[in-house]
């Protein structure tokens, strides 16, 4: 009998489509990692985690309903804050957080390159509030601001507040 290990089980692709636990796994990785640096962080470590999984849930919801793999949709919402994570800043976080989002992704082995490029692109674009972009990179601008919004943040810009009224009457909230 060949014993096949857990890595080669992660390759195979049937496990393609529970790809979030394991990106869960290493940005909880991350996140320890960084509570040992001594950096002045916009946010807090916590605050990124409670913030993950607030988008995770809601980005879930709103794949669903726009017909976006919620598998992938989760994953995005998962690794969109990276660059804050390692950088500790919230100025520039998506745009640095590309290239640590593709080398996590690449090094997992159960992602194919266009997703990786997809993930990676929505990690670089979720600040981008003001433009349009593809379906996933709009559902996580879409769930960065719910989640915010969820977590108590006010919102200043009219690109912010427009996607927050248009989000809760997607989701049909009273909130």
């Amino acid at each position: 009998m060949v014993q096949v290990s857990f890595l080669q089980k992660l390759k195979k692709p049937e496990a393609h489509r529970h790809r979030l636990p394991q990106v869960l796994h290493a940005i909880e990785i991350l996140l320890v990692e960084q509570k040992d640096r001594d950096l002045d962080r916009d946010r807090d470590l916590d605050w990124e985690y409670e913030h993950m999984n607030e988008s995770i849930r809601y980005a879930k919801m709103l794949a669903l309903r726009r017909k976006i793999d919620p598998d992938l949709a989760a994953c995005a919402a998962a690794i969109q804050n990276i660059g804050r994570i390692i950088g500790g800043k919230t100025e520039g976080h998506a745009e640095t957080g590309y290239e640590p989002a593709k080398r996590l992704l690449t090094g997992m082995g159960c992602f194919a390159p266009d997703e990786i490029e997809k993930l990676a692109s929505s990690v670089r674009n979720h600040s981008q509030k003001e433009t349009t972009g593809t379906p996933l990179d709009e559902l996580a601008k879409d769930v960065d601001v719910y989640a915010r919004y969820i977590q108590g943040d006010e919102f200043t810009s009219p690109h912010e507040e427009r996607r927050l009224a248009r989000i809760r009457l997607e989701l049909q909230t009273k909130i």
